[in-house]
């Protein structure tokens, strides 16, 4: 107990408070020091575009990415967030990055974006953001053009599949490259050892007439079609909201099979694979391509 005297009275003060009173006096004053503030903090996370102006055509398998570059410029290392958004004329792959940034390092992640048939011809933004930085790409919009040999599934609305291998997506078996030895950069690969059937699938906005399916299965001089090829599958069309199968192929060696059948007016046509030849017994499609005639 600590006592201080007036001219009137005596004050009794408790020991803990006089402490409590001298650390606060001794404290520095951040705020009223003249020199002085808060403690300075981190720079924010900055985000940019890598090329900020793209050119995409309509359709599913005709988009193209941008480059979203975040950069931490602090010295301390910090996990940052990015969201997209766009028109709902756009169709973007993700809405959000999540990523681990060291001190001075910037990571580049790229973001597919692609315009659905119906989207009308135009430019359109794609807003990036972290935190209080923002960048702003523009994406130009031209109606795709109707494939020269007549080839339907480069027009497809939507493409799907049963499942998909990594590297090796919807769009690689439709692309226009019938090259088996592109295999790699180029075809569809199911994602599903030695699980039998698997499906890939087209579909368009309007009914189509069909009579004729290509299908390019693989067969390279590395990979050839008696051990890499498919073996089995039906070809079928979507009829009263069922699936009907119109032309079978068995025990295929062959690298590329084109298959005929009475032509039929769909919205969706698919091929239903039912065995490989082998080698993991994975379905690989280099090319699927339908046609009138």
């Amino acid at each position: 107990m600590t006592h201080l005297t007036s001219a009137r009275r005596t004050w009794y003060v408790p020991a803990v408070l006089v402490a409590a009173l001298a650390v606060f006096m001794a404290a520095p004053a951040y705020a009223s020091a003249p020199g002085h503030g808060k403690p300075p903090r981190e720079p924010a996370v900055q985000v940019s575009i890598g090329s900020p102006e793209l050119d995409i055509a309509t359709g599913q398998c005709a988009g193209a990415p941008i480059t979203v570059q975040l950069t931490n410029p602090g010295e301390q290392a910090v996990y940052a967030d990015a969201t997209l958004s766009a028109p709902d004329d756009l169709v973007l792959q993700r809405t959000m990055i999540s990523t681990y940034l060291p001190a001075g390092y910037t990571a580049k992640v790229s973001v597919p974006v692609m315009a659905p048939l119906e989207t009308e011809p135009g430019t359109y933004p794609v807003k990036v953001s972290a935190g209080r930085s923002t960048a702003t790409a523009s994406i130009a919009v031209t109606a795709t053009a109707p494939d020269p040999s007549g080839n339907l599934a480069r027009s497809a609305s939507k493409v799907s599949a049963s499942s998909v291998h990594s590297g090796y997506p919807l769009c690689g078996a439709v692309d226009g490259d019938t090259d088996s030895e592109h295999w790699g950069t180029t075809g569809w690969n199911d994602g599903n050892s030695t699980i039998w059937p698997d499906w890939f699938e087209l579909q368009w906005n309007q009914p189509q007439t069909v009579g004729r399916v290509a299908l390019h299965t693989l067969n390279s001089t590395r990979y050839p079609v008696a051990r890499y090829g498919l073996k089995d599958w039906d070809v079928q069309t979507l009829v009263d909201g069922q699936w009907k199968t119109i032309a079978s192929v068995r025990g295929n060696s062959q690298g590329v099979v084109d298959t005929t059948f009475e032509p039929v007016q769909t919205n969706a046509l698919r091929v239903l694979l039912l065995a490989g030849n082998g080698a993991n017994d994975y379905s690989r499609i280099v090319e699927l391509q339908a046609f009138a005639s």
